[in-house]
């Protein structure tokens, strides 16, 4: 069966130092779960998304979206990069996308897109073993730390805010302590300014370049601890060496994520 194909790059001015995502096209009932998911395996990137119709009428495309090895209720930078392969240069100020978490809405502002942040749906102090093992993962001192907390809002994230970004800047990760956590570190930057982000992926022992789930719930969170002002730059990748460039807006009192993407690849896929 062939279909439309696409790699797109997102959270990004600069077209290979975002997040790369593979985009094929197909309808509700083409591909087996299986063969998905095996074809986000094969793509050896962290997502891969299939764009079919919506089974939703309030929605106008549906998505499902894949790692290597499972299948994800929402993710941040796949929600951007498939609204934009969907919009396919078009101008529409408001996108409705449906996927395993619901109806997520999608708005265009001049040239970027931005996503509403999903709600947090489990919110937890670190257990002790927890706030152990990630001392041990990052080697941080608890006197590094101005505060921890798990974010769920499909993804679980093991959150720490640290006192520096030049601290932050100098971890070098063990992922060995942390083989079942999504781990992300970020510092303020001075006079509340914006953050900087690193995101490490223990299953996968991986530091992803730019995380939108991420940074969505350390928009809520942050902003909601009066740490942040409502609107601000974030800058995530510089370790991997990618340029993420993250924008938290808020439109009618929620807090959206946004940034640019861009097509990299088009053509067709082959997939039996």
């Amino acid at each position: 069966m062939t279909a439309r194909f696409e790699q797109v790059n997102v959270f990004s001015t600069h077209p290979l130092k975002g997040n790369p995502l593979a985009v094929v096209y197909c309808d509700a009932h083409d591909y087996s779960d299986a063969t998905m998911q095996a074809f986000a395996r094969w793509t050896q990137l962290s997502e891969t998304v299939f764009i079919s119709p919506p089974s939703d009428p309030r929605a106008d495309y549906h998505v499902r979206i894949f790692t290597p090895t499972k299948e994800l209720p929402f993710a941040g930078h796949p929600t951007l990069g498939a609204c934009h392969s969907w919009l396919n240069g078009r101008r529409q100020a408001v996108t409705y996308q449906q996927s395993a978490i619901g109806i997520v809405e999608i708005r265009q502002v001049d040239d970027q897109l931005f996503f509403e942040a999903p709600p947090i749906i489990e919110q937890r102090t670190f257990t002790d073993d927890e706030f152990r093992r990630c001392l041990a993962a990052t080697g941080l001192c608890s006197a590094e730390i101005i505060a921890t907390s798990l974010l769920c809002n499909g993804p679980a994230w093991h959150c720490i805010v640290v006192d520096s970004v030049e601290r932050l800047m100098e971890i070098n990760i063990a992922y060995s302590a942390i083989p079942d956590l999504k781990l992300g570190v970020c510092s303020i930057k001075e006079h509340s300014q914006g953050l900087v982000v690193r995101a490490f992926i223990g299953g996968d022992a991986v530091e992803d370049p730019v995380t939108g789930s991420l940074q969505a719930v350390l928009a809520q969170w942050l902003i909601g601890a009066g740490k942040l002002p409502h609107q601000y730059r974030a800058q995530q990748g510089a370790y991997v060496g990618a340029e993420g460039d993250v924008e938290i807006r808020q439109f009618d009192g929620r807090i959206f994520v946004g940034g640019q993407s861009s097509t990299i690849i088009t053509g067709d896929v082959t997939v039996l």
